[in-house]
């Protein structure tokens, strides 16, 4: 071959290269692996959700969808990093009620807004919470504790995973409504929190249905109410918050799956629509029954009404608190949430 003649060949294969590169960016999503970013360290019910979908969701769209846990700060750091990713169709977040609707109240530099900086696919679970006591308290139902905080001249102590939980904002919510002097105390996670009261170190606390669930088989909580609006299936012998006597009082973590800002409403719409029908497979549904939530799935947009009215309702307990909600543990043991 002449020398012109492979300098015209190298030519057309170099033309070429762009009208490549343009039909692999313009195929249909997704067209590489996708990661979920998970804001809490494995083994939680954030984490477990995100490996729950990631599999039927590869089967229906395609592509692996790949877990990556970025745990730090509550989960601020995962958070932020998926905020990121503005415009990134495969870089999602599962997400939860922590960084999404409490921190934006109490954090002044988040470096993401969850509302402006997302854009919510569907809600996915909503867990909630138990207010236990220890198995030997006197007290046997929300009424017997309401009675002998009011009429206490002392100070309460209840353990929470720390900063930024539902759970804390569940017993600031609760020391408002009856009118007691209570104090949190941050633990590095639900855990030593669950053991302090075991122990008979705090009289009571809110948390996750999923974590108290074992020990109230064996006997060693008791459980006084759930936070949600109905009795659980997994305790239908526990009265819910307002019939045991506090109308309208519910909390409780939830999860959802967002994406950064700025991605396409195509790729929104199929991953909604891949994503819902995940949660009704015959495999997926009864798992996440199983951590005490019912379908809870919803639209982009009733996904992001929820996010406001969430962060309404806990930015108003905030400012009502009258103390710092935060107090260090005598003995502060670590572990991850």
């Amino acid at each position: 071959m002449s020398t012109q003649a492979t300098r015209r060949a190298l030519f057309a294969g170099l033309s070429t290269l762009p009208l490549a590169d343009r039909a692999w960016a313009e195929a249909p999503w997704p067209n590489r692996p996708v990661r979920l970013v998970v804001t809490f360290l494995p083994g939680g019910i954030l984490d477990t959700l995100a490996r729950l979908i990631a599999p039927p969701l590869q089967r229906r769209l395609g592509q692996p969808f790949v877990v990556e846990n970025r745990p730090g700060a509550g989960g601020n750091v995962g958070t932020a990093l998926a905020a990121r990713a503005k415009g990134d169709s495969y870089t999602l977040l599962v997400g939860s009620s922590g960084p999404l609707a409490i921190s934006p109240s109490i954090e002044s530099n988040l470096g993401y807004s969850p509302l402006t900086d997302f854009t919510p696919i569907t809600l996915l679970a909503s867990t909630p919470l138990v207010l236990v006591v220890p198995a030997n308290s006197p007290w046997h139902s929300l009424r017997d504790m309401i009675a002998a905080v009011k009429s206490s001249q002392g100070e309460f102590l209840y353990p929470t995973p720390g900063i930024g939980s539902p759970q804390l904002l569940a017993g600031e919510a609760l020391r408002q409504r009856v009118g007691f002097r209570a104090t949190p105390v941050s633990y590095n996670g639900s855990a030593p929190a669950v053991l302090a009261i075991i122990a008979g170190e705090m009289p009571y606390t809110f948390e996750n249905l999923v974590l108290v669930a074992p020990h109230l088989a064996k006997g060693t909580l008791r459980a006084l109410a759930v936070t949600s609006a109905q009795r659980s299936h997994m305790l239908p012998e526990v009265p819910t918050m307002e019939e045991a006597g506090l109308p309208g009082f519910q909390a409780g973590g939830w999860y959802g799956l967002l994406a950064p800002a700025g991605v396409s409403q195509e790729v929104v719409d199929r991953l909604h629509a891949a994503t819902v029908a995940v949660l009704h497979e015959p495999d997926v549904a009864p798992r996440i029954l199983e951590m005490g939530s019912l379908n809870i799935s919803s639209t982009p947009d009733q996904f992001r009404e929820h996010i406001r009215q969430e962060t309404e309702r806990w930015r108003h307990v905030m400012l009502a608190a009258n103390a710092p909600l935060d107090r260090e543990p005598a003995n502060r043991q670590s572990t991850g949430r």
